[in-house]
């Protein structure tokens, strides 16, 4: 049985031998303790099995508690605003804190914008860093390396490394994920042996190392259970719409025999509204794409769009912010990993997915 809630730290410090101040330095782990105080107290918390209350230790210390969160430019009704509006609403339910939260935003396909801003997130002097994917892992890890130097915990979002040390990171299991969708694209496929993969790259790339991990996962799922099949990959440029519509309208044409479709990001809603509207008597084309943002759950619903994979982004930031400041200020031991279900919607029950 523990009586850590009926012991005072005035009692400790007798039955110890030390001062109350002493007993406070050891149980909030900071500096300026001997040795033999330490092994005092600390056989003195052993014995009556002391469970310190950092809750009501952090509420009472009035502190202003610093986050930063380094996301992606995001449109209102895209993925990373959902990400967003997770974290705020994980700043709310810690609205007995005192709590300083900032976001800093830059374009995944530029990664200077993304060292500025993170430098930006360092002089705002933070207790803890929550971060979006980025694609460059060298400037990643110089990143990260420098926030280790100074003391800085963070958290990963939506893409996870191995070699890093994160407080949590909160997202899909990008390789298992593109398994996934290349299952349920073979199984509607049947017997058709052309799938058409479309890529929206900037500066020669996509946004992030996720959608690179779906797709060797998806490809590696292709090659092993129907070896047959032709990945026919398009890439469509992010910053020209007008070629983005000519690309399109030129692909189908000359691949009218393509029935199945896919992008591992959540701009599939392009190419069923391109489908929808420039060309309304193509054969139907089966599309999945990733995340249930308002224009690809409309692509859904009026049949340009077949399935999406949602991947919870709302939860994702909800949880990352919760697990940061449980980390960090309530000193609270947090699971590193945690993988969020990997969701198939269809018009069928796309009304019942909650995030």
């Amino acid at each position: 049985m523990s009586y850590s809630s009926k012991v005072r730290i005035k009692d400790i410090a007798e039955m110890a031998g030390v001062s109350v101040g002493t007993v406070d330095r050891v149980i909030h782990g900071r500096n300026n303790v001997s040795k033999l105080a330490l092994e005092k107290v600390q056989k003195v918390l052993d014995e009556i099995d002391y469970i310190p209350n950092h809750y009501a230790s952090a509420l009472a210390s009035n502190k202003i508690y610093k986050f930063a969160a380094i996301l992606p430019m995001h449109e209102p009704d895209g993925y990373w605003a959902r990400v967003e509006s997770g974290l705020n609403e994980g700043v709310r339910r810690f609205s007995d804190f005192k709590i300083d939260f900032r976001i800093f935003t830059y374009d995944q396909f530029n990664d200077v914008t993304f060292e500025n801003q993170a430098k930006l997130a360092i002089q705002s002097v933070p207790d803890a860093i929550i971060i979006g994917p980025i694609f460059n892992h060298k400037i990643m890890s110089k990143f990260l390396k420098k926030l280790e130097e100074l003391a800085i915990p963070y958290s990963l979002i939506d893409s996870y490394w191995s070699d890093f040390n994160p407080v949590s990171f909160y997202g899909q299991d990008s390789k298992r994920s593109g398994e996934f969708s290349a299952k349920i694209m073979l199984m509607a496929a049947n017997n058709e042996k052309k799938i058409a993969l479309f890529k929206l790259i900037g500066e020669g790339r996509v946004a992030s190392r996720q959608q690179m991990d779906r797709e060797t996962g998806f490809r590696e799922y292709v090659k092993t259970h129907s070896p047959s099949t032709e990945i026919i990959t398009k890439e469509l440029y992010i910053y020209d719409k007008h070629e983005t519509t000519q690309t399109l309208k030129e692909f189908f044409t000359e691949n009218s025999d393509i029935k199945f479709a896919l992008t591992f990001n959540s701009s599939i809603h392009l190419l069923g509204n391109f489908l929808k509207q420039e060309m309304p008597h193509h054969p139907h084309v089966t599309l999945l794409g990733y995340d249930a943002i308002e224009r690809n759950v409309e692509c859904l619903k009026n049949g340009s769009v077949d399935f999406l994979i949602a991947q919870q982004p709302h939860k994702q930031g909800l949880n990352s912010f919760r697990s940061t400041f449980n980390s960090t200020v309530l000193k609270v031991s947090q699971n590193i990993i945690n993988y969020v279900p990997i969701e198939l919607l269809t018009v069928e029950n796309v009304d019942y997915y909650k995030d």
